[in-house]
């Protein structure tokens, strides 16, 4: 009986140990199969990710827009409250007076320095002493302040350029610019304000000038209702936030005006609208030009050169501010004689973009 029992137990494990019909074995996936996943995960990624990237940047593009709106607000803000906009960056020290009589050069601060209590930055504004006479208000009497100021406002995010300026400066860079105006061309044909220096053209026909058309010794630039052609005509800043390539795109170069010494920084007391530009520009390129080394653009004064092109890293144009606080995306392709026109705030001419 006890051996019968056995032989029953040994069967029934045996059966239990016999594969049942329709039962497969277990394996693991092949190679192929395996290279056949990854091939499909490959190919899902490739076409993700330029949907993704497309998103990241459409993000960062719509943040560059919001920056430029914050400044239009901020610029309205200072008009209303001074009745003028900030100078474009230069001449905008105090009026220093040595025992000769003669005004003293001394460096003043940008128009971003003066926009600071408008643009929830009035805590930075009130660190500085831009009162005494006879000293570099915007450089390095403040230095202090301009090493740990962030002013994200001016900082684009699609940008590759460095932040921090260069050794000779301190603080960081801005990727924002004022239209002091534009070089003539095509139906423009007045030279008025116009002037050809080492450093390029330089214009005081836009609206944010090296200093007021009356010369005014004060640290205001230009009144809303000396932009006869129109607030929503006119330019008012533009971002420079990309190299400046040359022809073949092999040369390139960060061309950025007074990026040597940051965001902070104005011009000289005696500087008018013919100076170099530190905190804006004179157009006299389309956007995105490939002009690096040509006029106004190849520094060979020791200036920052004055025509540096707007330039951006956003697909086919660049993000501007008009006058009335709107902004904008202006195509490479726009017509010159219709981005000079946009530049000049009196030049009386109707345009057509289409």
């Amino acid at each position: 009986m006890k051996a019968a029992r056995v032989i029953w137990l040994d069967l029934r494990s045996q059966s239990a140990a016999q594969p049942r019909l329709g039962d497969r074995p277990r394996r693991g996936f092949t190679l192929v199969e395996l290279l056949v996943v990854i091939a499909i995960i490959g190919v899902l990624v490739g076409l993700l990710l330029p949907a993704v990237q497309t998103a990241r940047e459409a993000a960062r593009r719509s943040q560059c827009a919001n920056n430029l709106k914050q400044q239009g607000l901020a610029l309205q803000g200072h008009h209303s409250a001074k009745q003028a906009f900030p100078s474009g960056g230069c001449g905008t020290d105090m009026w220093a007076v040595t025992g000769g009589g003669n005004g003293e050069q001394r460096w003043g601060y940008s128009q971003w320095v003066a926009l600071l209590p408008f643009m929830e930055q009035n805590d930075v504004y009130q660190s500085l002493d831009l009162q005494t006479p006879g000293v570099h208000v915007g450089w390095f009497h403040n230095i202090t302040v301009w090493e740990k100021a962030r002013i994200p406002t001016i900082l684009c995010p699609s940008s590759v350029l460095s932040v921090s300026a260069d050794p000779t400066g301190e603080g960081h860079k801005s990727f924002y610019f004022g239209i002091a105006g534009a070089a003539r061309f095509g139906t423009f044909t007045d030279a008025t304000d116009e002037n050809s220096m080492p450093w390029g053209i330089t214009s005081g026909r836009g609206m944010l000038t090296n200093r007021r058309s009356d010369d005014d010794r004060s640290r205001l630039g230009q009144r809303m209702i000396k932009c006869t052609d129109g607030t929503s005509k006119t330019l008012l800043v533009g971002e420079i936030s990309d190299f400046i390539r040359d022809a073949t795109g092999g040369q390139k170069q960060d061309l950025r005006p007074g990026r040597w010494w940051g965001w902070h920084m104005g011009g000289q007391t005696l500087w008018g609208n013919w100076a170099p530009h530190c905190a804006n520009v004179t157009v006299r390129y389309p956007p995105n030009a490939q002009v690096f080394g040509q006029a106004g653009v190849n520094e060979d004064s020791g200036w920052p050169a004055a025509n540096c092109p707007l330039a951006s890293q956003h697909l086919g144009g660049v993000q501007v501010l008009m006058t009335d606080g709107a902004t904008r995306f202006l195509q490479n392709s726009i017509d010159m004689n219709v981005f000079t026109l946009m530049s000049i705030r009196d030049d009386g001419q109707a345009f057509s973009e289409q």
